[in-house]
């Protein structure tokens, strides 16, 4: 694409506002308080709290930078804020990104974690879905390496792709048998005249919003959980925010992000043969020995295979049995971990279980 065509048509797709403002917590309403703690070029870090009440125990979301804003976390969101005061750390879309800020690959994906953390301090709760995980085990495994005063205290990583050998999804396959510089030369196009981008190398949203359709296309013929959720939306507030409306909702990615992410962690899975390098120095997860550790997967996960996520403990060897957990959620396919039903009656209380014992 050049600076002649039309603009992106996921440009006129305004993302649903991420208003929880009236949460409910005890049968009735209350005020949610919204602070934009962290402005950056790629990312914004946002500070979810109740209104009047005291200081909590605080998680910070990492959302993946899969090509959804961060409003497709919400449930995620509501469902934590009852205990706890939650940061979200949302990537921003990067036609709206000007030129200037410079590229924005894998190893600033992880910067971003190790920068939010550090400004967070220490005792923070780690929590992220799909492509968070490689993000957030890197960078706890080099803090943890520094003995850094503000590494985690905890990480909950869920429906990740931290070894996709393990038992492949289709999607995954496929991406392992895309060639190197495919997202390059084949998807990756520019953002034309008109945005703040403008000149930036971009994966379009709305080409991956072609590859997701395909994917809601299977859901409705197989009754896959997609299906499900758009028949009967089991969101927190299906009315004001129906699911397909926030997964159909995208942002365009950096080039060399999607184009890094799919070589280093579905083509070579470095981070689990211990070959991922950033900034030089080799990311060894076994220095995670005093960060509790949580993963959570869904038998119904079609993204992100059965596995995949529970091998943080065998690259984490070194961290104690009593800081270790794990959570199989039958029921669950890659978007019920955080949204809908599943979530909220079986992952939830099992993440709150974990949380409140490490923080004990």
């Amino acid at each position: 694409m050049n600076g002649s065509q039309e603009p992106p048509t996921s440009a006129s797709m305004v993302p649903p506002p991420l208003d929880i403002a009236d949460v409910l917590a005890r049968g009735r309403r209350v005020d949610v308080e919204e602070t934009i703690v962290l402005d950056r070029p790629f990312w914004q870090l946002h500070l979810f709290r109740k209104s009047g009440r005291g200081r909590h125990p605080e998680v910070l979301i990492v959302t993946p930078l899969s090509g959804h804003f961060g409003w497709l976390m919400r449930d995620l969101v509501v469902g934590l804020l009852a205990r706890h005061d939650v940061f979200l750390l949302e990537w921003k879309d990067a036609r709206e990104v000007p030129l200037s800020a410079g590229r924005f690959d894998l190893s600033d994906n992880i910067a971003a974690v190790i920068d939010a953390v550090r400004l967070l301090g220490p005792d923070i709760a780690l929590l992220g879905v799909s492509q968070a995980p490689t993000a957030i085990l890197a960078a706890s495994a080099l803090l943890a390496e520094d003995r850094d005063p503000a590494r985690p205290r905890a990480i909950v990583l869920m429906g990740g792709f931290l070894d996709p050998r393990i038992n492949p999804t289709a999607i995954e396959r496929l991406a392992s048998r895309l060639p190197p510089g495919w997202f390059s030369h084949v998807m990756a196009t520019t953002v034309p005249a008109g945005y703040p981008g403008a000149g930036r190398r971009v994966y379009r949203g709305d080409i991956h919003g072609r590859t997701l359709a395909r994917y809601l296309a299977r859901h409705i013929a197989t009754g896959g959980e997609l299906a499900r959720k758009v028949r009967a939306d089991d969101g927190s507030d299906p009315e004001r925010f129906p699911f397909l409306r926030l997964f159909s909702t995208l942002m365009d990615l950096p080039a060399e992000f999607a184009e890094d992410n799919v070589q280093t962690v579905f083509r070579d899975h470095l981070l689990a043969r211990g070959e991922l390098f950033w900034r030089g120095r080799r990311i060894d997860p076994s220095a995670v020995d005093d960060i509790a550790l949580m993963t959570v997967e869904g038998g119904g996960d079609d993204t992100s295979g059965v596995g995949q996520t529970l091998v943080a403990h065998a690259l984490c060897h070194r961290l104690p049995y009593d800081e270790r957990a794990h959570c199989h959620e039958p029921a669950a396919g890659h978007f019920g971990l955080f949204h809908g039903e599943p979530w909220r009656s079986h992952i939830l209380p099992e993440v709150e279980a974990f949380l409140a014992q490490i923080t004990d």
